[in-house]
């Protein structure tokens, strides 16, 4: 009877310390499922675009099947539209821009490039865009092993982009977009998960992305009728690519979302980067494409950095 509180202190210990595990599971948990999906819908994309679905259309769809997804969390959850400030307000208009921005450059390069070659070099990019942004904006300065790092990751994205140059079987227009258009995306992707994070401290991610995804569905249609011929019949095989990119990527917002509800932006950052290897595998798999020599030093140099 003596030992008995003695155990009732050592249970509930241990449950605790399941509790704190978990607790601190969740947000690799969720990056490794956002960064699953995430490579899924790059394939889609790609397979889509192979099948003659234009661009701005691949994302009209991407965007709709988003919208949709939130108009069915919204009356379940009711988060608050608007912010309680002129602040709060600034970065929910400000979002949605950058967002579709980022969204629409990186979708694009991968109609360009093999998914994996493209999500390296965006990765490899951001620091070095962040890191920028930062000393310019907010007076910054980066250590010397902070600086170390991104130099090893700009020296991947180099030789990464040298290699898709040596041995393009392209024309010179396409490898150019092919390394500018992931590089732009980059640059606009570095400074979104901080005004994601910003806007999520006070607000729902779910408000958050219906703003996103409202404008982007109608921008996307405006951009594909303006600069593209849609392809609104096709065949089920290239049906089911566009369904796939919808939906996988619907699931990878709520997971993302998710992730920067209970991480910092810096990690959320950080735990992106495992979309890397896991396109790279479904590169081979899906479109039979495998990195050459120069890739693979790159890929390696900017996946080591992070």
């Amino acid at each position: 009877m003596v030992l008995s509180p003695k155990k009732d202190d050592l249970d509930e210990d241990a449950s605790e310390d399941k509790k704190t595990s978990l607790k601190a599971a969740r947000g690799p948990l969720l990056s490794l499922g956002a960064a699953v999906f995430n490579a899924l819908a790059a394939e889609f994309t790609a397979l889509g675009s192979k099948n003659g679905v234009p661009g701005f259309q691949l994302l009209f769809f991407l965007r709709l099947a988003q919208l949709l997804i939130l108009l069915v969390c919204y009356p379940i959850f009711r988060p608050k539209l608007i912010g309680e400030n002129r602040w709060q307000n600034f970065i929910l208009f400000l979002e949605p821009f950058v967002n579709n921005v980022a969204t629409t450059l990186m979708f694009l390069s991968f109609t360009y490039a093999a998914p994996g070659i493209a999500y390296g070099i965006i990765q490899g990019a951001m620091p070095l865009f962040t890191a920028c942004m930062g000393f310019i904006f907010l007076k910054e300065k980066v250590g010397l092993i902070p600086c170390c790092g991104i130099l090893i990751s700009v020296t991947g994205v180099a030789l990464v982009s040298f290699g898709m140059a040596k041995l393009a079987m392209d024309s010179t227009h396409a490898v150019v977009l092919s390394i500018l258009l992931p590089l732009a995306a980059a640059f606009a992707k570095a400074p979104e998960m901080v005004i994601a994070r910003a806007i999520m401290k006070d607000m729902s991610g779910i408000t958050m992305m219906l703003y996103v995804t409202l404008l982007g569905t109608v921008a996307q249609l405006v951009l594909t009728y303006s600069f593209e011929t849609p392809l609104w019949v096709m065949s089920t095989e290239t049906a089911g690519y566009v369904a796939g990119l919808g939906l996988s990527q619907a699931i990878s917002m709520l997971l993302t979302v998710t992730v920067l509800s209970i991480e910092t932006a810096a990690i959320a950052v950080a735990l992106s980067t495992l979309v890397v290897p896991f396109t790279i595998v479904l590169d081979y798999l899906i479109l039979s494409k495998v990195p050459n020599v120069l890739k693979w030093a790159g890929l390696s140099l900017v996946y080591s950095e992070q």
